[in-house]
């Protein structure tokens, strides 16, 4: 598929998902079945090694809304450090963060309460549920180190060697999944967030920073057809 047209499915894509998510999570916070079966998934959870808790505790802090930005302010230096450019570092940052807004809006939206494991926690955060910040934020840093790991690749391998480009790449793919996967895991093990309310985060959030990427990278396509 064309390149000009691979991204405007993609952007077409995003769109549709937007619009579906909120629609979800209307019905999901009316479902008391979904909801039952949901909270009997955290309750099992919560029976779990407490280690698990404390490991998930540290998450809480990392991935909360001032772990998140000291993380990508300190891998936005590392970007500019490598590229010493602002103008692709600042492109890296708004690709990344880009997610946060939506799912801020949509957690006001639907208001979906919290579970009931997580009453009485310390860790409770004020804005409803659906969907996950904290995976959403997991998944902004991830997207961040993806797109500093290819631009140090990019430099490194500046002799033409696309083989190590792409391994770097697909290496650092499998570890931000492993990042979203666990902080998302950790949600769950701390009874802040039901199931879905991860699952939903985890698919949209790289579906928005992808076609954000899109965008972009067609308008610098349009600028150099001019």
């Amino acid at each position: 598929m064309h390149s000009k047209s691979r991204n405007s499915v993609i952007i077409l894509a995003s769109i549709a998902m937007c619009c579906v998510v909120p629609m979800l999570g209307m019905v999901l916070r009316g479902s008391a079945s979904v909801t039952a079966h949901e909270t009997n998934l955290l309750q099992f959870l919560a029976t779990w090694p407490e280690w698990l808790r404390d490991c998930s505790a540290i998450l809480a802090y990392m991935f909360s809304t001032v772990g998140c930005v000291a993380l990508v302010a300190m891998l936005a230096v590392a970007d500019h450090r490598i590229t010493r450019d602002a103008r692709i570092v600042g492109r890296d940052v708004i690709v990344s963060v880009a997610p946060i807004v939506y799912v801020t809006g949509v957690k006001w939206l639907v208001k979906r309460p919290r579970p009931i494991t997580s009453e009485g926690s310390g860790l409770l955060p004020g804005d409803p549920s659906f969907p996950s910040g904290h995976t959403a934020a997991a998944v902004i840093v991830a997207t961040m180190l993806l797109l500093t790991m290819r631009n140090l690749a990019h430099k490194r391998f500046s002799d033409g060697r696309t083989d190590s480009v792409r391994l770097v790449v697909c290496r650092t793919i499998i570890g931000a999944v492993a990042l979203v996967v666990v902080v998302a895991c950790s949600r769950l093990l701390l009874g802040l967030h039901y199931p879905t309310d991860v699952v939903v985060s985890a698919v949209v959030c790289p579906l928005i920073s992808y076609a954000v990427w899109c965008v972009w990278d067609l308008r610098d396509k349009e600028r150099q057809r001019w």
